[in-house]
């Protein structure tokens, strides 16, 4: 039986793939998350620093990695399969904790849908590329 092992360009593709969907979902919601945190294009305009975008090229990095190897533990085969995983880890261990921790703040419901949605997308898509793309030794 062939072993499977961590697909690094696969990995890479995800880490690609979870700078892109947020960009694109957070464009598509700008408005709403603005008003819903507060804030005004002032304060986005003057937010330059770099280091939020590199914390989510490292965490996607450690995410999409983990994935890939836990895909290699459980017989992950198929893209919808790996979908299908990624879609419950996203839910779980994160959208659920998210509203979870803005409940304790106090932050409206569709704050933590926002933040927390995009991520269940990454997810759900890291699973399809990994489920999809797998190396074999």
């Amino acid at each position: 039986m062939r072993k499977q092992s961590v697909n690094l360009w696969a990995v890479l593709v995800c880490v690609v793939t979870g700078q892109i969907i947020p960009a694109l979902w957070y464009g598509t919601f700008s408005e709403q998350w603005m008003a819903l945190n507060g804030f005004t294009m002032e304060q986005i305009k003057s937010a330059t620093s770099p280091v939020p975008y590199l914390a989510s090229i490292i965490s996607t990095s450690f995410m999409a990695y983990s994935m890939a190897w836990v895909f290699t533990k459980v017989p992950v085969k198929s893209p919808v399969m790996g979908f299908l995983v990624g879609l419950l880890f996203g839910l779980v261990f994160v959208l659920f904790e998210t509203i979870v921790k803005d409940m304790f703040s106090m932050r409206p419901l569709m704050l933590s849908l926002i933040n927390g949605g995009v991520s269940v997308i990454v997810y759900a898509l890291t699973g399809a590329i990994l489920g999809g793309w797998r190396k074999y030794e």
